[in-house]
């Protein structure tokens, strides 16, 4: 039998019991790819994060797993994997911001852990400059949302966009449109392969939250996702694009109302001239849990 400890946190949250819950297993040294996905399986959080010792110059090689698979690169679990090594002394906290750099399967992410008192209470990642890909059919996009053209925004056009991982960026025209929005199952696995996993959304009309987006992703284990920092990231880069989002300024997106887990994000981008150079998204990260799995 083996034991392992381990930390849950929720990210995207400056209070318990809301935004996107993480597992993470602080001292995974030795444990093959098919324990940590069976163990991220048993978790069956949207993440749940594998931490080695650092192997390129890091602070430390981490892994993440949904339910049904790993991924190279993830917004909560960077962000909150980072947050835990600081607050769990892994990482020595250096008040106001102490820098992070994850090894993830993408390669080096840096994360700015804000800490008071020792403790880390929120982050934000570096995703990097983005890539634009191409466009998605209005038809289509509705389709697959189990929507109609006259659901989505007369202006905005729907995209695929990466900073790191690839997602559909979905405008809708309101917020009653976004919360009919439903995926289509007998359309997804197709749309998936053509395109990318699905993230709606749409502008509130309000300063904060200005906008409001869900993530459905049950061919990856993830129903629907409380918050993603990864679509985040590329829904940024599409509102700087579209001049909604201004270079320098911070504005905060919802997501997870639809499943009673609200989350509150911050998007920003960096620029030079006209291009896009760096995407950031932050958010609280509560701690709510320790335990030790035995297997």
């Amino acid at each position: 039998m083996k034991s392992l400890r381990m930390i849950q946190v929720d990210v995207f949250s400056e209070r318990p019991l809301a935004g996107n819950p993480l597992a993470i297993f602080p001292e995974a040294e030795g444990l093959t790819d098919e324990q940590m996905q069976r163990i991220a399986t048993e978790m069956n959080l949207s993440e749940t994060t594998f931490v080695t010792p650092a192997a390129a110059g890091g602070d430390a090689r981490v892994r993440i797993f949904t339910p049904a698979m790993e991924l190279p690169f993830a917004g909560h679990p960077s962000i909150g994997t980072a947050c835990t090594l600081v607050s769990d002394g892994l990482v020595a906290p250096q008040e106001p911001v102490t820098e992070v750099t994850l090894e993830l399967n993408v390669g080096p992410t840096v994360v700015d852990v804000t800490v008071r008192a020792g403790q880390a209470v929120a982050g934000v990642v570096h995703q990097g400059p983005p890539a634009f890909g191409e466009d998605i059919p209005r038809d289509v996009a509705a389709a697959v949302l189990g929507l109609q053209e006259s659901d989505l925004d007369e202006e905005l056009e729907p995209r695929v966009v990466s900073t790191g991982l690839s997602y559909a960026i979905i405008p809708l025209r309101n917020t009653r449109s976004l919360a009919a929005a439903w995926f289509n199952f007998d359309l997804l696995p197709e749309f998936e392969r053509r395109y990318a996993e699905l993230y709606p959304f749409a502008l509130t009309g309000d300063e904060e939250p200005f906008a409001e987006a869900r993530c459905f992703g049950p061919l990856s284990g993830i129903v629907e996702d409380p918050a993603t920092g990864s679509a985040a990231g590329p829904l940024a880069a599409y509102l700087a694009r579209a001049g909604i989002l201004g270079p320098g300024a911070a504005r905060v997106l919802a997501q997870g109302r639809h499943v009673r887990r609200p989350s509150r994000l911050t998007l920003s981008v960096t620029t030079e001239g006209t291009r896009i150079v760096d995407v950031l998204v932050g958010g609280g990260v509560v701690p709510v849990m320790t335990g030790e799995l035995t297997f």
